[in-house]
Parts: C-alpha cells; structure tokens; sequence
C-alpha cells in the first residue's frame, strides 16, 4: 500500500533530499578571484542576467564529466555563481585581457565548431546579456585598490523556482570587516542574517582579509510565506564605518494554499503515480492538505536535494 511512498523516500536518502544545508564547494570562492579581482558590476550582471542562461543552456556539456569536457573544453561550469563568473572572467581574459571576448559569443551562436550547435539567438535578449557581460569582464581599465569589500548571496538561486522551508545563505568579506548583514525581501528589510559562519574556501580566497575563515551568513526561510510568483531577495553587507555593498537573487515562489502544512495526514501519495525522467519527478495525484494535485520535483545541486518547482 505504501510502497510509492516508500520508493520515493529511499530515492530521496540516496541523493540527499534531507540534507538541510548544502555542501559548500572548497574551490568556490578561490576560483572566483583565481584570475583578477573582479568588478562589482560585472559579479552582480553576471548573477542577475547571465546565471540562469548558464544553467539552462550550458551546463549539460561544460560541466566536470560533459561532453564539452571530454572534448578538452577550458570553460567548465558548476552549482555556484561566483565559480562560474570567475570561470568566465578566467576564460574571456586568457592570455591576455579580453583575448577572447568575441570567441565566447561566437561560440553561444553555433560559430567556431562549437559542440553544441546554437544556443543563443543573435539579436535576442539573451545574446544583449552574453554580450554586455562580456564588455563589463573586459574593462577599459580596472581601479587600483588595496582594499577587499566583497558579498555573494547564494541561496535563493537566480533564476530557480524555490518553495518550503530553505535557507537564505552566502558569505561577505571586507578589509574593514563586516558589521551585518541585512536580508531585503522586495526592497522591504526583513532581519539581519546570523553572520560569522565557517567558510574554508572564502578564508582560502582572501588569506589577508580579517576573519575570511568565518565569513558565511546563513539563516532557514519558509520560501512559502511569500505570495507565489516573482520576488526578489537582496543580501546588503556592512562594514563599521556604514559602507555597503549589495548582492540580489530574482526567483520565483511556487507553493501549496498554505504558507507550513502540518498533521501526520497532511500529504497522502497511495493513490499516485510517479515517472522519473533525467533529474526531474513527476507526482500525479498527490493529496496535499485535502488537495488533489500534481506535482513536479527537480534535483537541485545548491540545496543537494529535490525540490517542488511545479504545484499543478
């Protein structure tokens, strides 16, 4: 009677469903400034504008075991934003500065043998992001400055569906130090976000910044308590003497009626079905909170678990 449930359950303890926070990535944010220190601008247009293409389009062949990998390509992607921005910024500034701007969107329209084939429109919205983000990775010149004031807010994921109860998380360094970190839902101040978490690989990335070692910020959210549809969260990093930067992630809500379902008899899948197809799960008639629904579930590399992205 309860063996869907049952399969469905052990699949999710192999991949990791219950793992409440995600495993940070040791190189993450090393390979973010592994090349030049990166403009702000171009870090924030990139996480805003270009991520959400990069997961959509990209990764399925540059990532580590792809098909652009086994062919030697350089521009290899992963989970993280910032990776992927240094990843870029590495790539389009090699060997010198801005060598090969032109060949990145060249390639993204199917030119120069690319593997695999067109994935951006020439003239399309998509191709404007590739091609203003690439002018803002090869600057005119870049500002001379000792001083390190960095934030990247992580979790939501630009561009990702979020529901449930999930994590705002990311991490911020300044030379100066940080004073908080301030949580903006819609440009609405939420809370200050726990700051001073273990972050190895930010602590790697900046050896001469003060406290880098313990430069995470992290705290659980109910993505559910927003309406569903498109919002905006905005992670704002202080330093004492009042500076700040800024670091936003546009995402969409999808949720069930209500904001936490509760009761042993809230969710019933014995009369369901399931069919499994690459890293997605569909759940056809699923009682959710007396609601008869169908459901779609997607692995999620930054959460390591599934999650809804469709509540039909």
């Amino acid at each position: 009677m309860h063996r869907l449930w049952t399969r469905l359950l052990g699949a999710f303890m192999q991949v990791g469903l219950l793992s409440a926070v995600a495993p940070v990535c040791a190189n993450e944010a090393q390979a973010y400034f592994a090349v030049n220190a990166l403009a702000d601008e171009a870090q924030d247009y990139y996480a805003t504008n270009v991520e959400a293409l990069v997961q959509g389009k990209c990764i399925v062949c540059h990532r580590a075991g792809g098909q652009a990998a086994s062919s030697g390509a350089d521009l290899l992607f992963t989970s993280s934003v910032a990776s992927n921005h240094a990843a870029f910024d590495r790539y389009v500034n090699t060997p010198s500065q801005g060598a090969r701007a032109s060949r990145v969107l060249s390639k993204i329209t199917g030119a120069l043998g690319h593997g695999g084939g067109r994935v951006i429109v020439p003239g399309s919205s998509n191709y404007d992001a590739f091609e203003s983000y690439v002018e803002l990775l090869n600057p005119a010149e870049e500002p001379a400055s000792d001083a390190i004031f960095r934030v990247a807010l992580e979790e939501p994921v630009a561009g990702q569906a979020h529901t449930g109860v999930g994590n705002l998380r990311g991490w911020a360094v300044a030379t100066d130090g940080i004073a908080k970190v301030t949580i903006l839902i819609d440009g609405v101040v939420f809370s200050d976000s726990p700051y001073g978490g273990a972050r190895g690989d930010v602590g790697g990335a900046f050896p001469d910044v003060p406290n880098s070692n313990d430069s995470g910020f992290s705290s659980a959210f109910n993505y559910s308590a927003l309406e569903a549809g498109p919002h905006t969260i905005t992670a704002v990093a202080y330093t004492p003497d009042g500076a700040t930067k800024e670091s936003s992630a546009e995402f969409e809500v999808v949720r069930f009626d209500s904001p936490f379902i509760t009761g042993d008899d809230a969710v019933n899948l014995n009369k369901s079905s399931c069919m499994v197809e690459a890293d997605q799960i569909s759940i056809v008639d699923a009682t959710v909170d007396g609601a008869l629904l169908d459901l779609l579930l997607k692995w999620r590399t930054a959460e390591q678990g599934f999650e809804i992205v469709e509540i039909r």
